[in-house]
């Protein structure tokens, strides 16, 4: 049979794909990842009392930051896992809960003391933090690169850096379930630096994972 053909034969044996497959298959990795996640924790770490921690205005904060940045990063890992997928202007949707947190700390510095500046960018666990999330954040990101794996993106190490930001901010929001600080000093520092880590490992990991 001629190449021509086979094209032309493969081509009208064509069907469209399934609306929202790309959204389906990032939905259920992010949803095993996260049972895994969720389940870790509870096992190595506990979780601190949640009906006293909803309560606190810190809690949210938290919460409501780490969801922020895994939201950028399903708008990204959305775009990159499509052949022709490329950031464009959702680049810049991390720098909005960036900068938010970033002005929260500096009003929280400004009205303390300056003998509190220590205890409130360091807290009592700033060694540990950032490794924590990125641990807990390790199962999410798996989970989306065998995911990506069934998709077709192109930019690898975008696509990597993006699922990284995605699982990052998720397994941050778990760790929320148990870190008891309350400073938005020690969040913008430290939280930020354990999903910083996993978007790099993931920016790493994209070349050689994602590869098709």
């Amino acid at each position: 049979m001629r190449t021509e053909d086979v094209i032309d034969r493969l081509s009208r044996e064509l069907r469209p794909a399934r609306r929202a497959l790309v959204e389906r298959r990032l939905a259920a990795a992010l949803a095993a990842g996260a049972l895994l996640s969720l389940a870790i924790l509870a096992v190595w770490l506990g979780l601190q009392p949640l009906g006293r921690a909803v309560a606190l205005s810190a809690f949210w904060m938290k919460a409501g930051f780490t969801l922020a940045l895994a939201g950028a990063g399903w708008v990204l890992t959305r775009r990159l896992a499509r052949p022709e997928g490329a950031p464009g202007a959702a680049g810049y949707l991390v720098l909005a809960p960036l900068g938010v947190l970033a002005a929260l700390a500096a009003l929280q510095i400004a009205s303390a003391a300056p003998h509190e500046y220590a205890r409130l960018v360091l807290g009592a666990s700033w060694m540990k933090c950032p490794f924590r999330i990125l641990a807990l954040s390790a199962p999410l990101l798996a989970a989306l690169i065998l995911g990506l794996r069934r998709l077709a993106p192109t930019r690898l190490a975008a696509a990597g850096a993006a699922a990284g930001l995605l699982a990052g901010g998720l397994g941050a929001t778990v760790y929320g379930l148990y870190c008891q600080e309350t400073s938005a000093a020690f969040v913008a520092t430290w939280y930020t630096l354990g999903v910083g880590l996993c978007a790099l490992l993931g920016r790493l990991a994209g070349p050689r994972l994602l590869r098709w």
